[in-house]
């Protein structure tokens, strides 16, 4: 759950920047590149806030397998590391400074892929489980 809100939050900031922020004397929201870039975005946070609230619903009646915790925090910390990637891009130079919450997202969403079960360790759990082998 933090690393989807982490993720929206920095897409947020990132959104009001890109219509802010001109270049070539338009905002930078207004280049259909950026669009299909914020877009992206959204998509990808509608769909881990969509497996989060599943799993929150598969948690709370106990149902939610261990295989399938799995599988949301490879999703939901890897899915994280693109969109605080995409936003720092989208922030150009400035993104690289520490003045800017992307760059702090940046360096501190980094550890989601390895904190509470790395994402290769959580893979070969997932995989076992596919092939049968636990």
């Amino acid at each position: 759950a933090a690393a989807v809100g982490a993720a929206a939050a920095i897409f947020s900031d990132t959104l009001a920047y890109a219509n802010a922020r001109e270049t070539f004397g338009k905002p930078i929201a207004d280049f259909q590149n950026s669009r299909f870039v914020l877009a992206d975005i959204a998509i990808e946070l509608d769909v881990a806030r969509a497996f989060l609230d599943q799993s929150i619903r598969a948690y709370n009646d106990g149902d939610l397998s261990v295989v399938d915790a799995a599988k949301l925090k490879v999703a939901a910390s890897e899915m994280s590391n693109r969109v605080v990637d995409r936003c720092l891009q989208m922030h150009g130079g400035y993104g690289y400074m520490m003045e800017y919450p992307v760059a702090r997202a940046y360096a501190d969403l980094r550890i989601q892929r390895i904190y509470g079960g790395a994402s290769e360790v959580l893979r070969d759990l997932i995989g076992r489980d596919l092939v049968g082998r636990r």
